[in-house]
Parts: structure tokens; C-alpha cells; sequence
């Protein structure tokens, strides 16, 4: 495979979980320009060839797939968006009983 197939391939793998579209080319960007970077840096320091310096740089991101569920998850908590909705409704909750408690008790006297 072409270096900048394997590029694209890696860059489609990491991309694929990510939903929204506009962070999910802000990421292949970011992450094309750093891999192409490394490389760069590879052939200049070891001199090895432009394909072999792409392929190390790739393998130094890691897995492509867990990369992307990282970002994901880094850019979409889900589970921490959903705890801080659930608190706010616990204490928007307690914050209206006591209103009521308020409100029903100074009537009475």
C-alpha cells in the first residue's frame, strides 16, 4: 500500500467513530499534519525513506480504532454530561420542594 493510502486509511479508521463533522476534520487535519511532521523529522534525523518514516510515525499513534473511540469519548463524555443533568434535576428538585415547604407553611401562619 501507497504511504498516503496507508495515511488515509489510518486517518478513516481513527475518523470513523467521531460524529460531528466539522470536529471530525478538525481531528483528521490535526492528526495528518503531526504524522506527516514526525515523519519529516524521521527522514531528517535517520534518514530513512519518506514510506518508511510514514509507517513508523503511523505506528507510533497507536491503534487507530481506540485512538478514535478516545476522541469520541474525550469530545463527546456522555456519561458525565448525563450525571451533571441528572444532579441538576435532583437539586432543581429539593430546590422546589423546599420553595413549596416555603410558600404552603407561610400561609398557614
Amino acid at each position: 500500500m501507497h504511504e498516503d493510502e496507508r495515511l488515509a486509511a489510518f486517518l478513516d479508521e481513527v475518523c470513523g467513530p467521531l460524529f460531528w463533522p466539522p470536529y471530525r476534520r478538525r481531528v483528521r487535519r490535526e492528526l495528518a499534519d503531526h504524522i506527516l511532521s514526525r515523519a519529516e523529522l524521521l527522514e531528517r534525523s535517520t534518514g530513512c525513506p519518506r514510506g518508511q518514516a510514514i509507517e513508523r510515525a503511523i505506528s507510533a499513534m497507536g491503534d487507530a480504532h481506540s485512538l478514535g473511540l478516545l476522541l469520541r469519548r474525550t469530545r463527546f463524555p456522555l456519561r458525565g454530561l448525563f450525571l451533571t443533568l441528572m444532579t441538576s434535576l435532583i437539586w432543581a428538585a429539593i430546590a422546589a420542594c423546599i420553595l413549596y415547604l416555603l410558600l404552603h407553611l407561610g400561609l398557614r401562619t
